[in-house]
């Protein structure tokens, strides 16, 4: 059998006996796909009462390699321009995966997953629940099938939001322009509030200052540290011991003649950097700020992996192993004989495979290799 058939043939088979292939709003929602010969159809729409039968039997007639929905919900979805849909909300959505990870293109595939996985646990702990006060119960978290995440707010607060709006939230969630001249101009208009990047680098500025006074080195550069704590120590005038305990204490106060000190500045710089790398979310900031995007089905299959765009429990992100929980129970069964065109290592199902040449796989893992172009089925 010819292999793009037969992978056809396969997700057929899925599609068949998998019933949660499915979003709310469906009727409202423009729906698109890529099939295994050919390129992105979109616009469509189904219709109550039948729409999960109607669903269904698009997806035994097209059986698409990639299927789409869009994060907007519209008045007439299957018209072709935006115009004529009639726009009536849309879902926030973020789109984690390696794409934007420094140093991504050195990590093996499982190492991607869980260098993605920090950034999801905090886009959701940190800057949804914890900045934004989402309601945990309004976040809906997918993996993506491929190297990632998807998650959807689902929250009143966010559905009528425009794309510059979408813009502000994923730059907060990147730390996008994040510096200590923009900080010190942030503060000086603003009051402090008890959480946030401000709520955050205080904290941190705080603590540094009183670990160099310490002798503690918390930060990569000794010379400013080394200059930084020298000021602070070569003489016991009143004035720099009042400094001192200012800038050891929490709240704005500090900051505001901060800019005319170079050793304070030049700390803070490098307290932001550290606060930065450590809490930043890399995302793919257009599908956050388009809201005509179309993003994934829940439960459809990922056509360059075989596995399943299948939803996570936040309390599960941190166990939850896609190389075993996103792989479909109908791939579970039987084996492919495949031919790897080199040499590729992976653990999947919990087990080490070193693949080369011809091999006889589990379908699961065969169905990955031939869909994401390392082998070829023999």
């Amino acid at each position: 059998m010819d292999q793009i058939e037969f992978l056809r043939k396969k997700f057929s088979e899925y599609y068949l006996k998998e019933n949660r292939v499915y979003a709310p709003q469906l009727s409202k929602r423009e729906i698109g796909y890529i099939p295994f010969n050919g390129t992105m159809t979109r616009h469509i729409s189904f219709k109550e009462p039948n729409i999960r039968q109607e669903l269904y039997s698009f997806l035994m007639k097209n059986v698409p390699r990639h299927l789409y929905h869009s994060v907007a919900t519209y008045e007439h979805p299957d018209e072709r321009s935006m115009l004529q849909k009639k726009w009536k909300d849309a879902e926030l959505i973020f789109d984690l995966d390696a794409d934007h990870i420094e140093g991504a293109d050195k990590l093996s595939y499982e190492e991607i997953l869980k260098e993605v996985k920090k950034h999801t646990h905090r886009l959701i702990n940190k800057f949804l629940i914890g900045y934004l006060n989402i309601d945990p119960d309004n976040i809906k978290l997918y993996f993506s099938g491929g190297r990632g995440y998807h998650v959807h707010v689902r929250d009143i607060s966010v559905y009528d939001m425009n794309s510059d709006q979408r813009r502000e939230v994923s730059n907060l969630v990147r730390g996008e322009g994040l510096n200590a001249k923009g900080f010190l101009e942030t503060v000086s208009r603003e009051h402090f509030i008890g959480k946030g990047w401000i709520g955050d680098i205080d904290e941190r500025f705080v603590k540094y200052v009183g670990m160099i006074m310490d002798g503690e080195n918390p930060i990569e550069d000794k010379n400013l540290i080394n200059n930084f704590r020298k000021y602070f120590t070569s003489d016991e005038s009143e004035r720099k011991r009042e400094r001192l305990r200012m800038l050891m204490t929490p709240g704005e106060e500090k900051y505001k003649r901060m800019e005319k000190s170079k050793l304070e500045t030049e700390l803070l710089q490098n307290v932001i950097e550290k606060v930065k790398r450590e809490n930043a979310c890399e995302i793919d900031e257009p599908v956050s700020t388009d809201i005509h995007r179309l993003i994934r089905f829940p439960y459809s299959l990922h056509g360059k992996t075989g596995f399943q765009v299948c939803e996570i429990k936040l309390e599960h992100l941190n166990s939850f192993n896609p190389l075993v929980e996103s792989i479909p129970e109908i791939f579970m069964d039987g084996e492919l004989r495949v031919n790897m065109n080199k040499k590729f290592n992976i653990e999947i199902m919990n087990r080490n495979w070193s693949l080369d040449g011809e091999m006889e796989v589990p379908t699961y893992l065969g169905m990955y290799l031939l869909l994401s172009g390392r082998a070829k089925l023999e």
